[in-house]
């Protein structure tokens, strides 16, 4: 294809093909139109300190590494009464919340639990909460046997025995403020140092302790003078009446089994009756062996003429 050139001033080219324009090259294009800024955003003054600052890394909870309970010795015998006022056997959580007219997950039947277990009334044994002996005790109608039972229980606390032993013919700190800090200095958490002051203060009216001077921790005299309630309490045994009243002890193979009688007047099988007659036969013979005897004595009896 041959082009040809025209003189300056032709406005076109031509060809053997055909003509067409070219853009003159002296002219420069039209300018694209201005598109309007975005305002430039600084940082103020308080983001600048948020980022210098970090935030502070949560504190694990802080816990008491002294036992006590948050509940006082009055209501932690309840728990006590409800396992002698439905038989005084093992019985499961649900069991014992029920007797309690509880759920067994609120958290006024768990720390009821806690306190009667810390106050060594209660414990657990294979998957079933029991009565200790001193739960026993405590709820016996006998006041010989209740009384030192009240001031084992309160001595069962870690915290009220140290107190206890620490400030022994001693006047405790005032309150609330210092006897709440030594309560700090025996591992009780600042936030639960009010509630272990209160509990304490509540069980050791009801235990005796504060009968006689309520700034000092007196143990009550018991048995006569001179008779400290470990004395007292130490050759309690489980009483064979859940009732209370004392009596002698039993074996627990007897006392459970006793426990698995139907109430008086309710109906009962000739089969489950036989079944509960030969256990107990079984048992007496495991807890109380016979004597041997010899040939001639197990002989039948000869008849009189």
């Amino acid at each position: 294809m041959t082009i040809v050139l025209k003189k300056p001033g032709a406005d076109a080219w031509t060809s053997g093909s055909g003509a067409f324009d070219l853009p003159d090259p002296t002219v420069l294009p039209p300018a694209p139109p201005l598109s309007k800024p975005k305002p430039i955003k600084l940082p103020t003054a308080k983001a600048s300190m948020a980022k210098l600052v970090k935030k502070p890394a949560k504190r694990p909870k802080e816990q008491s590494s002294i036992a006590f309970p948050y509940m006082d010795l009055d209501t932690a015998i309840t728990v006590a009464r409800a396992f002698v006022e439905n038989g005084g056997g093992a019985r499961t959580r649900d069991q014992l919340a029920g007797a309690l007219s509880q759920s067994p997950l609120s958290g006024a039947f768990i720390m009821k639990l806690s306190a009667a277990r810390q106050f060594g009334l209660v414990d657990y044994v294979d998957g079933k909460f029991k009565l200790t002996d001193l739960g026993f005790s405590i709820v016996d109608k006998n006041e010989l046997r209740a009384k030192p039972a009240r001031v084992q229980a309160f001595l069962s606390v870690e915290l009220y025995r140290k107190i206890y032993e620490d400030f022994k013919g001693k006047q405790l700190p005032p309150r609330p403020h210092g006897l709440e800090q030594t309560f700090v200095q025996m591992g009780v958490t600042q936030k639960q140092k009010t509630n272990a002051r209160l509990a304490f203060d509540k069980s050791a009216r009801q235990a005796g302790f504060s009968t006689l001077d309520p700034d000092r921790l007196i143990e009550p005299m018991l048995g006569g003078p001179g008779t400290s309630a470990a004395t007292v309490v130490s050759p309690i045994k489980r009483p064979a009446s859940f009732a209370g009243g004392g009596g002698p002890s039993l074996d627990p193979l007897i006392v459970g089994l006793l426990d698995r009688l139907p109430p008086p007047g309710e109906s009962w099988s000739i089969e489950k009756r036989k079944k509960w007659l030969l256990t107990f036969e079984a048992n007496l013979e495991m807890i109380y062996p016979a004597e041997e005897r010899n040939a001639d004595d197990l002989s039948a009896p000869k008849q009189d003429d």
